[in-house]
């Protein structure tokens, strides 16, 4: 058995079953194996949980990058960034939980992580250059502010989808792209 089929039960098991159904045994079971074998590769089940944060981390960056890499206007770049990670949420629920929602799998990512996402990086990286070369009209001191309400409101976004609040229209249009929308006036 090797680490790779490891988290490839673990994400099956998650996929199919939701993040809270996630446990050893059930990963012992799907991989019919004993429940001692994993230990072989991992020193523990948080081990496993942060691999698969980080499986998850590479998947949603490589999202962030082609989509920053779509146009060389900002304000494009900016909505892409939104519209990849809404993609990855949409694509990926229960690993989006298990990454960033808090609750009894989640303390296991604050310890086992405990620096803010690589994907927030590139997010914050792609805003600090339309500041920087004063595509933005916001002030360069406030582009880390910036961020993280616009960071904040895609991650609310994504929790208003998973508890289906979203599922009751209100509009006609895309709560994505009325805050993407929101959010390009305001740099402008």
């Amino acid at each position: 058995m090797t680490k790779k089929e490891i988290l490839d039960a673990a994400s099956k098991i998650i996929e199919q079953e939701g993040v809270e159904k996630l446990s050893i045994r059930k990963i012992t079971h799907e991989l019919q194996c004993s429940v001692a074998s994993p230990y072989a590769h991992f020193k523990n089940f948080e081990e496993i949980i942060e691999a698969l944060i980080l499986q998850g981390e590479d998947i949603l960056i490589e999202m962030l990058k082609a989509a920053a890499q779509k146009s060389d206007d900002n304000f494009e770049q900016v909505a892409d960034l939104a519209r990849a990670y809404w993609e990855f949420a949409q694509k990926y629920k229960e690993l989006h939980k298990l990454m960033f929602i808090t609750g009894p799998i989640g303390t296991i990512h604050q310890k086992a992580l405990n620096v803010a996402p690589r994907s927030y990086r590139i997010f914050l990286n792609t805003l600090k250059k339309g500041f920087i070369n004063g595509t933005f009209r916001v002030e360069r001191k406030e582009y880390p502010a910036f961020a993280r309400t616009m960071w904040s409101w895609i991650y609310g976004l994504m929790i208003l989808d998973l508890t289906g609040v979203l599922q009751t229209k209100h509009s006609e249009s895309s709560p994505l792209e009325e805050g993407i929308q929101l959010f390009l006036k305001s740099l402008a």
